[in-house]
């Protein structure tokens, strides 16, 4: 989603001007940031270099590598010519909600940053999003694959809970999905350390058949 300022933010004095000037800077960010991580998103899940999608798109690996830097915010038919040679085009959709490629971008830094804690809490936020929306609109946030996220329990958490939603709503699974690997010994999906399989409840046959073990409840959202 990029958000832009509305003309009246500029009108007030003083203060009033001060905290346009300030909307508008924050704004800016997160559009340079929300441009940069689905760019670098959608490359890695292709599983191309900044050189190699330079070839394909024609343009510069430096200028590539500047976008998703956030150092660079480009025109949009540029950001659109670069995301189709991705497998992926702009689109406008009628929900503001995290899609499948933001969320494993997201769990990924967080995962980086070494902070599991935010890597959970944004895989439930996903999975809240999902439950908010429509069936249409859950096929398209989970339409294009997230990159790796670095973590087989997420990479697999993910598929997971897309299949559950999507089957929850009646709706088709993307490719991607059933592509996902589970895990090769069952897995607790939890913020804390002292979760254990034996305190939980029922495992969801999605999460289950991977070896994601999450208690449904903790599905159910705030």
């Amino acid at each position: 989603m990029i958000a832009f300022l509305d003309r009246h933010e500029w009108c007030d004095e003083g203060a009033g001007h001060f905290a346009g000037l300030l909307s508008f800077t924050i704004r800016r960010e997160v559009m340079r940031m929300t441009i940069a991580t689905l760019s670098e998103a959608a490359r890695l899940s292709r599983g191309l270099s900044q050189s190699a999608l330079a070839d394909k798109s024609g343009h510069h690996a430096a200028n590539i590598s500047a976008i998703e830097s956030g150092r660079r915010v480009p025109r949009v038919d540029t950001l659109d010519r670069i995301l189709r040679t991705s497998g992926a085009r702009l689109a406008i959709s009628p929900t503001v909600r995290t899609t499948a490629l933001e969320a494993g971008a997201e769990i990924r830094r967080a995962l980086r940053n070494g902070d599991p804690s935010q890597a959970f809490r944004t895989w439930l936020a996903f999975n809240d999003d999902l439950a908010a929306e429509t069936p249409t609109h859950r096929v398209v946030l989970t339409a294009f694959p997230p990159q790796s996220t670095g973590n087989a329990l997420y990479d697999a958490a993910l598929a997971a809970l897309a299949e559950y939603r999507l089957a929850e709503a009646s709706a088709p699974l993307p490719d991607w999905v059933g592509n996902t690997p589970g895990l090769a010994q069952p897995r607790v999906l939890t913020d804390s350390q002292y979760v254990t399989a034996g305190d939980l409840g029922v495992v969801p046959e999605p999460f289950r058949r991977r070896g994601v073990l999450i208690d449904i409840d903790s599905l159910q959202g705030a």
